[in-house]
């Protein structure tokens, strides 16, 4: 069949109705904002870097990826394919056959990443946890290249199942009302020390969540300096889940047993990285690009980032969590607080302010 997606047609074979990893040759519509953020971050890196780009798809079932990257942009040098199953790789050699500057591989994805190295963008887009490609994926990477990553494990990483997610990632997931930014927090920081394994940095450099994945993207540096200045964002953030209260700590060692404000068991989550998630040059570049050909929830979402990325706290606050009262609207808590809207949440507000303040504010309306 047919199908149209940014402004590219390409052929897949007929969906089912439910989708899986043994469908022949994967393709999840849903998907289209993952890849319109993917060209909107790859048009802005590559007039970052002043050059096109040598980039590699590992998983790339279909091709979209690479084809909208083609048909959209004009910052691809060369492209490399990748895909275990053979049907997917024909599917994708039919969609791509009018670029001539397309390398096609039928290999597991870390035995091609081993094989292939020096890329300046490698997309990690597998079906569950990314972590099992990270480490044949940053060796891939040239230093100062890009790479994009996506977790389709939500329920884990959000604390559905905190012993999967301890697992996999080496931290414990919480239970929240700002659970889609701490299971985004802790992939970044899983991610952070896959890096650090092997000598080099993972500074991120942009993320969002939406609806079953969550997205992240990093710059590969080096330095033993640069290692030391982001390890001090991987900490831990206590929770109250009776009073709300939350605070970060250094060390697990200085979480409190009983919450420091109505003396309730105190929860948290951790280690997660707590630091800055959006480079401020990039999305500056990113704003001035084209997005014609992108769906509105992606437009949407990169509109709120814009906002919600000037507060640096590592939650957001839902107002129902204050009480039952009639509560304000979102758009007067942002005028009132100095908040910000996030797209992890459409009732969500992040701010600066302290816990007490914004406790104080919302008693009044109770």
């Amino acid at each position: 069949m047919l199908v149209k997606e940014g402004a590219v047609e390409f052929f897949i074979p007929e969906l089912p109705e439910v989708l899986s990893k043994e469908v022949e040759v994967f393709y999840n519509p849903f998907m289209a904002v993952n890849r319109d953020f993917t060209v909107l971050i790859l048009k802005a890196y590559s007039t970052l870097k002043s050059k096109k780009l040598f980039i590699a798809d590992p998983m790339s079932a279909s091709g979209v990826r690479v084809l909208r990257l083609l048909k959209e942009t004009n910052v691809v040098e060369k492209a490399f394919l990748n895909d275990i199953k053979k049907e997917a790789v024909e599917l994708a050699q039919k969609n791509l056959e009018d670029y001539k500057n397309v390398e096609y591989f039928n290999k597991d994805a870390r035995i091609f990443l081993l094989e292939n190295k020096g890329f300046d963008y490698i997309d990690i887009d597998p079906y569950g946890s990314p972590i099992g490609f990270l480490e044949s994926a940053i060796n891939a990477l040239k230093t100062g290249g890009l790479i994009g990553i996506t977790a389709t494990d939500t329920a884990s990483l959000s604390g559905s199942y905190p012993f999967k997610a301890f697992r996999r990632y080496s931290a414990k997931p919480l239970d929240s009302e700002f659970y889609h930014e701490s299971a985004l927090r802790i992939l970044v920081k899983s991610v952070i020390e896959a890096s650090f394994r092997l000598d080099v940095v993972l500074k991120p450099v942009f993320g969002f969540s939406y609806r079953h994945f969550l997205r992240a993207f990093f710059i590969k540096l080096k330095g033993v300096s640069k290692a030391i200045d982001i390890s001090k964002d991987i900490a831990y953030i206590g929770y109250c889940h009776s009073c709300k209260f939350r605070n970060t700590y250094t060390c697990v060692l200085d979480l409190p047993k009983f919450c420091p404000l109505c003396d309730d068991f105190f929860d948290y989550a951790g280690p997660i990285y707590i630091g800055d998630i959006y480079d401020k040059e990039l999305l500056d570049i990113m704003k001035e690009q084209d997005f014609t050909y992108f769906t509105k929830d992606t437009i949407k979402i990169f509109q709120t980032i814009l906002e919600e990325s000037k507060i640096k706290t590592p939650w957001f606050y839902k107002a129902n969590i204050f009480g039952k009262g009639t509560m304000p609207k979102l758009k007067q808590i942002l005028k009132d607080l100095g908040a910000k809207p996030t797209h992890f949440s459409p009732e969500g507000f992040k701010t600066d302010l302290d816990f007490i303040h914004i406790k104080e504010y919302f008693e009044k309306w109770v």
